[in-house]
């Protein structure tokens, strides 16, 4: 003797249910994974600049205590940043400070027939003298092949290890370092191009971008909390919200 089973299948109206209590499970979770994927990358671009805070304090130690390599105006006597997209890719500030292992020395190109521009990446590659530590995770293919920026003001007012004059600010609010614009080729920052250089939200706009300060921390911070730290002497409070920043 047979037993026999009832089956219940799926109406259309049961289905439509689930299918909808799916998309809105997916719908709650994805902003969850997107921060904790945002969150992650921060965490591994604040990694990647503890080293490289470490690398330019190696650098001030063995430099008469200057953070990073300056060059000295032959007209004024001053030191100034000068080791940018002015000068050839193996010339670049981060071949002085990590002397990237492995890059090719002499180059395969012509450095005196090197130009600031036009943009030749093909001809004038950064990247293999550029260590991977200056790439942020959350930065997609950025020009020149780095993330961060030095802050070259410290060089014009001739700040070095020691030095406490931060117009009342102290180490820990005075930035050594920030992360760039992608699209942007420079390896500095200032005031006057902090609005089109300095990257300001690359990790969401609730917690802004990492920077890189002069007692060698690293803090995650919103565009109007870091500003005063890129200049301290002419930005001594921030501006008021919308207003842009001038010189």
């Amino acid at each position: 003797m047979r037993i026999r089973t009832s089956r219940h299948a799926f109406t259309l109206i049961e289905l439509l249910v689930v299918l909808a209590i799916t998309a809105i499970l997916i719908g709650l979770l994805m902003p969850m994974l997107s921060g904790a994927r945002r969150a992650s990358k921060s965490v591994q671009c604040k990694s990647n600049m503890r080293q490289l805070g470490q690398m330019l304090q190696l650098y001030a130690n063995d430099n008469g205590g200057w953070y990073f390599p300056v060059g000295i105006s032959a007209t004024t006597g001053k030191p100034y940043s000068s080791f940018g997209i002015n000068r050839p890719p193996h010339e670049r500030w981060p071949m002085k400070v990590f002397k990237v292992a492995g890059a090719p020395l002499p180059p395969a190109y012509d450095s005196d027939a090197y130009t600031q521009n036009p943009y030749q990446p093909d001809l004038y590659p950064a990247a293999p003298y550029t260590p991977p530590v200056l790439l942020c995770p959350a930065d997609v293919d950025p020009y020149e092949s780095h993330s961060y920026v030095l802050n070259a003001h410290l060089a014009d007012r001739s700040i070095k290890q020691g030095s406490s004059d931060f117009g009342g600010l102290t180490n820990s609010e005075v930035i050594l370092a920030g992360e760039k614009v992608s699209l942007v080729r420079d390896y500095y920052m200032q005031n006057v191009d902090y609005e089109t250089v300095v990257e300001k939200l690359r990790h969401g706009v609730q917690l802004g971008s990492n920077f890189l300060y002069l007692d060698f921390h690293v803090g995650t911070v919103l565009p109007r909390d870091a500003l005063t730290g890129v200049d301290p002497w002419d930005l001594v409070t921030p501006p008021p919200p919308d207003q842009p920043v001038s010189e």
